[in-house]
């Protein structure tokens, strides 16, 4: 079976948009007035040289994610023409309420492979800071 150009221009950009839709919509959470949505963020300064390696590790941590049944995730790079206050390698992940965060936090402590991520990370970063968001209503 032979297949044309546009049919795989469409299977290429659905591959790609798909590890980009948010840990929310991945987890079947679909918009609700009633919901109070939270938004971990992680930044990962990374020491001189590394910045390339960071962003590797945290590609892996988010197939681990993946692979224990959680949602990926976003991953997010500095940008060239930043002021340079930005991390290298910024990670988000949208929960539809707490409880959901802490499940995924459990999950996340309990995976050998997420620690040995946890710990090759730590070899890389000369800063790493957590931050935690509710989503306020417009």
């Amino acid at each position: 079976m032979k297949i044309q150009r546009r049919q795989l221009l469409r299977m290429a950009a659905g591959g790609v948009a798909l590890p980009v839709a948010s840990c929310a919509t991945s987890l079947g959470q679909g918009a609700s007035g009633n919901t109070i949505k939270v938004v971990e963020r992680t930044h990962y300064f990374a020491k001189p040289g590394m910045a390339g390696e960071v962003l590797a590790v945290r590609r892996k941590a988010s197939a681990v994610r993946v692979s224990i049944g959680l949602p990926a995730g976003e991953i997010f790079v500095k940008h060239p023409r930043g002021d340079g206050s930005e991390p290298d390698v910024a990670w988000q992940c949208t929960f539809a309420d707490e409880a959901i965060r802490e499940a995924d936090l459990k999950a996340r402590a309990a995976s050998p492979d997420f620690e040995s991520i946890r710990l090759e990370m730590r070899k890389l970063y000369a800063r790493f800071e957590r931050q935690v968001y509710t989503i306020a209503a417009l």
